[in-house]
C-alpha cells in the first residue's frame, strides 16, 4: 500500500520566486496608505491635544514586536498563511481557523471599502490638483469622482477584478505589480519628505505668507479666526484637560496620546509582516522574511516620523486649527477663502508649494491616491492564501486548493476572492450597515495567537521550534521572549480596539457572526472528514508540504 496522503495532495504547487524586496514591498504597500494619510493626519481632532510623534514611536514598537512574532513562526514553518499554520499545531486546531476565518472577513471588507473609497481618492487628488493648478475641469472631474456612488461602484468592481485576474497570471506577475506600484508611489512619497523638511524650517509668518499665496489673500488668518469663532480652543482643552493646549510640538496630553492616538497610530502600522501569507512562495525564508521586514520597518516608522514630526514643525497651532475647521460644518461653512479640503499631510504640505512650485504640489498630493491604490494587489492577495490553505487541510472546499497548471496560482481561490470582493463594494455603496470599527479587534486575534504560540512554541512542539530560531538569552528562547512581549501588546490592541466597538451594535454583531461562521464552518468540516475516514488530528500535527 502507499503512503497515506493526509492533505489535499503531495505537493503545494505553488513555486518560490519572491525575495527580499517583494516582501518589503508587499509590506509598504499594505502599510503606508489611509492609516497615516488620513486617520493619523486627522489627529488633530479626532484626538486634540495628542503628541503624534509619540504616538507613532509607540505604534511602532509594539506592532513591531507583533509583526516578528508572525516573522519567526514563519521561518520555523514557511508554508502559505504560515500564521493559520503554526497556530493550529502549536495551540489548537480550532483557534487556528478562528484567526483564520476572520482575517479573510477583514480583508474581504478592506478589498470592497477600499476598492469602493478609491475613486473617492483619486476625486480629492483631482481637486487638490485643480485648485493648485487653477483648473476648473480638474476640479470638476474631481467632484464627480468624490460624488458619484455609482461611478465609484463601477471604478471598485473594476478594480477588484483587474487586480484579482492579475493575480491568476501568477507570482511572477504580482511581485512585478507590486514592486512597480510601490516603487512609483515611494517616488512621489519623496516629496512629501522634502516638503515635510522644508516647512519645519520656516517660521510662523513665513507659512503663513506661503499659504496665503497658495490659496489666497487672508486664508491662513481665517482658519484661525473660524477656528476661534466655532469653540476650537475649548473643544482641545475639554478634550485633553490642558488650558491652551493644541497638541504636540505645544502643549499635549499623555492620556489622549495613548489612548485615542496610540489606536491610529496601531493601525497606520498594521501589515509589516503580512507577506507571511505566500511564506510558500518565498525563496530562502528566513534570509528573505528577516531582511525585507526589518527593511520595511525601518523604511516605512523613518517615512512616518519624518513626514509627520516636520510637518507638525512648520504648521504648529495651525495644524490643530484647521483640523477642527474641516471636520466641523458650521465651521466649514463660514469660510469664504480657504476650499474645503480632507485634512491630509498632503494637504498640509501642497499648502506651502501651490503659488511657487504647482507641479511638485501636484506631485506631492498625487502620493496619497498612489499608496492607497498600491495596497491593493495585497489586500487581495491575503484572502486568497487564507482560503488555499484551509482547503489544502480539507477543511474548506478542496476545489479551492487547486493551482493552474500554466500559471501555478490558486486560481479557485482568487476567483472566490474577487466575487466577494465585488459583493463588498456593492454593500459598501448601498447598505447604510456596512461599516466597520473593529477591524483592529477582529485582527488583533491574529497577533495575538500568533504571540501566544510563538512563546510557547519550544515547549509545545520542539520539533518545530529544531527548525527555526533556537537561539536563547539567559537560557531562555529568543522565540519565547519575543512571544511574551508581543501577547502582552496584543492584549492591549484588543483591549483598545474593543473600547472603540462597545456599543456600537453593527461592529459587535460583524464579530459575533464571522466568530459563529468559524464555529460551525470547523464542526462541519471536522464531521466531514470523520465520515469520509480522514483523521483531523493528524493533518493538524503535520505541516503542510512544499
Amino acid at each position: 500500500m502507499g503512503e497515506e496522503v493526509v492533505f489535499v495532495r503531495r505537493a503545494s504547487g505553488l513555486v518560490r520566486t519572491i525575495g527580499p524586496l517583494t516582501i518589503l514591498s508587499i509590506a509598504g504597500s499594505y502599510v503606508i496608505a489611509d492609516g497615516f494619510y488620513y486617520f493619523v493626519a486627522g489627529l488633530g481632532y479626532q484626538a486634540p491635544g495628542s503628541n503624534i510623534p509619540l504616538a507613532l514611536v509607540v505604534g511602532a514598537v509594539m506592532m513591531g514586536f507583533m509583526a516578528f512574532a508572525v516573522v519567526l513562526l514563519t521561518v520555523t514553518v514557511p508554508r502559505t498563511a504560515s500564521d493559520y499554520v503554526a497556530i493550529s499545531r502549536v495551540l489548537h486546531p480550532f483557534l487556528g481557523y478562528l484567526e483564520a476565518i476572520l482575517t479573510i472577513g477583514v480583508h474581504i471588507w478592506i478589498v470592497g471599502a477600499l476598492s469602493f473609497f478609491l475613486a473617492w481618492f483619486w476625486g480629492a487628488f483631482l481637486v487638490q490638483a485643480g485648485i493648485l493648478l487653477g483648473s476648473n475641469s480638474l476640479i470638476a472631474w474631481g467632484e464627480l469622482l468624490s460624488t458619484d456612488v455609482n461611478l465609484q461602484v463601477l471604478i471598485g468592481i473594476v478594480s477588484v477584478i483587474v487586480f484579482s485576474v492579475l493575480q491568476i497570471l501568477g507570482t511572477n506577475v504580482f511581485k512585478y505589480v507590486v514592486n512597480v506600484f510601490f516603487l512609483v508611489a515611494i517616488a512621489a512619497g519623496v516629496s512629501n519628505v522634502a516638503a515635510a523638511v522644508y516647512a519645519s524650517t520656516l517660521s510662523q509668518a513665513e507659512v503663513k505668507a506661503l499659504w496665503d499665496a497658495t490659496f489666497g489673500a487672508g486664508a491662513y488668518d481665517e482658519i484661525m479666526s473660524v477656528a476661534r469663532q466655532t469653540g476650537w480652543e475649548s473643544y482641545v482643552q475639554e478634550s485633553s484637560g490642558i488650558p491652551g493646549a493644541w497638541g504636540w510640538p505645544g502643549p499635549w496630553s499623555l492620556g489622549v496620546t495613548l489612548f485615542t492616538g496610540l489606536l491610529a497610530s496601531v493601525y497606520a502600522f498594521w501589515g509589516f509582516e503580512f507577506a507571511n501569507y505566500m511564506a510558500g512562495e518565498v525563496v530562502n525564508p528566513r534570509r528573505s522574511f528577516l531582511v525585507g521586514v526589518t527593511g520595511a520597518i525601518l523604511l516605512i516608522v523613518g517615512y512616518y516620523l519624518v513626514v509627520s514630526t516636520f510637518t507638525l514643525l512648520g504648521f504648529r497651532e495651525f495644524y490643530s486649527a484647521y483640523n477642527y475647521v474641516m471636520n466641523t460644518p458650521e465651521a466649514v461653512e463660514m469660510l469664504e477663502i480657504n476650499p474645503a479640503q480632507t485634512p491630509t499631510w498632503a494637504v498640509f504640505l501642497a499648502g506651502l508649494l501651490g503659488d511657487s512650485l504647482p507641479l511638485l504640489a501636484v506631485l506631492i498630493t498625487l502620493a496619497v491616491p498612489l499608496l492607497v491604490m498600491d495596497g491593493l494587489p495585497v489586500y487581495i492577495m491575503v484572502p486568497t492564501r487564507i482560503v488555499f490553505a484551509l482547503s489544502f487541510d480539507r477543511m474548506f472546499p478542496e476545489k479551492l486548493a487547486e493551482v493552474n497548471d500554466r500559471f501555478r496560482s490558486p486560481h479557485w481561490s482568487i476567483l472566490l476572492v474577487m466575487i466577494l470582493g465585488v459583493i463588498m463594494v456593492l454593500l459598501t455603496a448601498y447598505s447604510p450597515w456596512v461599516y466597520l470599527i473593529s477591524v483592529i479587534t477582529a485582527i488583533s486575534v491574529r497577533w495575538l495567537f500568533s504571540a501566544i504560540a510563538l512563546m510557547l512554541l519550544p515547549f509545545r512542539r520542539p520539533d518545530l521550534y529544531a527548525q527555526g530560531v533556537t537561539r536563547k538569552v539567559a537560557g531562555i528562547p529568543v522565540v519565547t521572549i519575543v512571544g511574551a512581549i508581543a501577547t502582552a501588546f496584543s492584549l492591549a490592541v484588543i483591549g483598545l480596539g474593543t473600547s472603540q466597538i462597545i456599543g456600537d451594535p453593527v461592529s459587535t454583531a460583524w464579530m459575533v457572526l464571522w466568530i459563529a461562521l468559524a464555529v460551525v464552518l470547523y464542526l462541519y468540516y471536522s464531521n466531514k472528514n470523520k465520515k469520509r475516514g480522514i483523521d483531523i488530528s493528524r493533518i493538524y500535527k503535520e505541516v503542510p508540504p512544499l
